[in-house]
């Protein structure tokens, strides 16, 4: 459930009265496997004056089994909706930073030692990553963590206006920057690198940034079966390969996270991006709906009974994207070669700590395939803050999808029958990623 904490400010003489909303994640399997909530929180939210172009806000932040060693970390992706006195319309808040780690005005605040560090760019500005500043793993909290807002880019706010901000974070897992393989080994519908028509079974190594020639011919990426990408052609170098460091969401969207997302859309915007199917219940008419994630009857949250069209609109919402079918491999594979994952019987973790991910019991994943030329458009934008979809992304029909991995389709993370599977129903999970910023690594 979404939680409303208290808070004010004085701007041009007077109080503005302030809250933030509490963001929680984590869930239970699709197919049932238990799962605690995530332990994410961020109270205490306030907003402090600076001058005619920015504001800050400040805010408390925690989390429970936190990690960063040599291999990889966790984070928090952090951002922001506010909407001025007497609107009923959510605006994303774009933060103003003048350069990546650790932007002048930022403060990691008291306690846990903390990296703070805004992606840039285009499609950037839309939030924050926090980490730990230093090796360590357990409990994560800090107060009065310190932002700074870009008042130029709001609508109808200036430093007098009386707004409402609240603040929304996702757990989120480092996947390194680096050389992974695809596809390999006996089991059928995978990658592989092509040398005959005979041999099927060499992974393709995936070595650095850029295009990716596909086809029937020697060195080439190719794929068994059905959903192959084109031949003679290329992945194009914009197509996230894998290679290069992403933050991808540590656990699937949850039905709580699902309805704070609706909460802050337009009444007529949130009923046609409502899932029936999803743990969401909702409560109200017109104006006043109101909508809540629901627990099954042990309090764990639930993650199924979404489509295509909820996962990517939530995605854009928060400033993340959709992973590509080659990110899923190195998500769940990390840099092993074929062979540990033989037995599609058993469920084979993420390399990387990603959990919920990879396995006959966890959720399936959507993923943007390479399979068609829609799916090979995906240039790897962003979400800007609001449910519309980047011009690159796959659409609502789902077409430049598929599915990878999961609950009814196979523990083996290879395995590609479904890459190109074009699915509308809400009957799935979604997790988003987001490329990590330049210069941001272990």
């Amino acid at each position: 459930m979404s939680r409303l904490c208290n808070g004010s400010m004085f701007a041009g003489g007077r109080m503005l009265a302030v809250a933030c909303g509490l963001l929680l994640g984590g869930g239970r399997a699709y197919a049932g496997a238990p799962d605690l909530p995530s332990t994410l929180r961020l109270e205490n939210a306030a907003i402090i004056p600076r001058d005619d172009a920015t504001a800050a806000i400040a805010f408390n932040i925690a989390w429970e089994s936190s990690w960063r060693h040599e291999g990889n970390h966790d984070a928090a992706w952090v951002f922001f909706k506010a909407r001025p006195e007497g609107s009923t319309d959510w605006q994303h808040v774009r933060l103003a930073a003048d350069k990546t780690m650790n932007p002048t005005g930022y403060r990691s605040g008291s306690g846990t030692p903390l990296e703070l560090f805004v992606p840039d760019g285009a499609d950037g500005f839309t939030g924050l990553f926090v980490r730990r500043a230093e090796y360590g793993a357990g409990k994560v909290a800090a107060t009065g963590v310190t932002v700074v807002w870009d008042l130029t880019a709001a609508r109808g706010i200036t430093k007098d206006t009386k707004v409402e901000v609240r603040a929304f974070g996702i757990e989120m897992v480092f996947i390194p920057e680096g050389p992974y393989v695809l596809g390999g080994g006996t089991a059928t519908y995978h990658f592989y690198m092509y040398t005959n028509d005979t041999e099927q079974t060499l992974p393709y190594l995936v070595t650095g940034p850029g295009a990716i020639p596909t086809g029937r011919k020697p060195g080439r990426l190719w794929a068994n079966r059905d959903s192959q990408p084109e031949d003679g052609g290329e992945i194009p170098a914009a197509f996230p390969n894998g290679y290069a460091a992403i933050y991808c969401m540590k656990k699937p969207i949850t039905g709580v996270q699902y309805a704070d997302f609706l909460n802050t859309l337009p009444p007529a915007q949130a009923e046609t991006l409502f899932p029936p199917k999803a743990p969401v219940g909702r409560s109200g008419t017109g104006t006043d709906v109101m909508y809540r994630g629901t627990t099954d009857a042990d309090g764990r949250l639930l993650i199924n009974g979404l489509a295509w069209v909820n996962g990517v609109s939530f995605a854009a919402w928060a400033g993340l994207r959709p992973m590509t079918e080659l990110e899923y491999e190195k998500i769940t594979r990390g840099p092993r070669m074929p062979g540990w994952d033989t037995d599609e019987s058993l469920d084979h973790p993420s390399y990387w700590l990603v959990t919920n991910m990879n396995g006959w019991r966890n959720p399936i994943e959507r993923t943007v395939t390479v399979a068609n030329a829609t799916g090979r458009g995906f240039k790897g934008s962003h979400g800007l803050g609001t449910p519309v979809l980047p011009a690159d992304w796959p659409r609502a029909d789902a077409v430049g999808a598929g599915i990878r991995g999961g609950f009814g389709i196979s523990g083996n993370p290879s395995y590609r029958r479904a890459a190109a599977l074009v699915d509308t129903e809400a009957t799935h999970s979604w997790r988003g990623v987001r490329s990590a910023p330049k210069g941001v690594g272990l």
